[in-house]
């Protein structure tokens, strides 16, 4: 866990171009906290998995509202790309919808190649239902947030 949330946060900056605009980054850096508890609060069944494989101690309880950016990002590094695509995606979201769409997409991606990598990616004809991780990550970006 070498990461921190500002890294983070840096990361999906520099992936929406906004790293000098300090009016656009006020705005980003007060959100930023929520969407990546938002984040960690998704991605906590698969980070699991990935500890139990990678043979890390467990993770640190971390709060599924908002978390600093001074702090250590909560999750395994192998969930930070993930991590700075989701934060950047939504940070734009309703500003380029565009941008906003083409990161999710990429996060999309990303999240369910290590989904499948740890036997998350779908369980539905497994006689459970819904996904336990892969699948439910990944619902439409505008059901996600505007249909709730």
């Amino acid at each position: 866990m070498s990461s921190t949330n500002k890294q983070i946060y840096q990361s999906a900056l520099g992936l929406i171009g906004e790293l000098n605009d300090p009016m656009l980054c006020e705005d980003y850096e007060e959100r930023a906290p929520y969407i990546l508890a938002s984040f960690c609060s998704l991605a906590s069944e698969i980070d699991k998995k990935l500890r139990i494989i990678d043979s890390l101690d467990a993770g640190p309880s971390f709060s599924h509202v908002c978390l600093s950016l001074d702090a250590a990002f909560p999750l395994c590094d192998r969930l930070s790309p993930a991590a700075s695509l989701y934060l950047a995606a939504m940070l734009v979201l309703g500003e380029d919808d565009g941008l906003s769409d083409s990161l999710y997409d990429k996060y999309c991606d990303a999240i369910s190649s290590i989904a499948s990598s740890v036997g998350m990616a779908s369980s539905s004809d497994s006689g459970e239902g819904e996904s336990s991780g892969g699948s439910a990550i990944c619902e439409s970006i505008s059901e996600r947030y505007f249909f709730d």
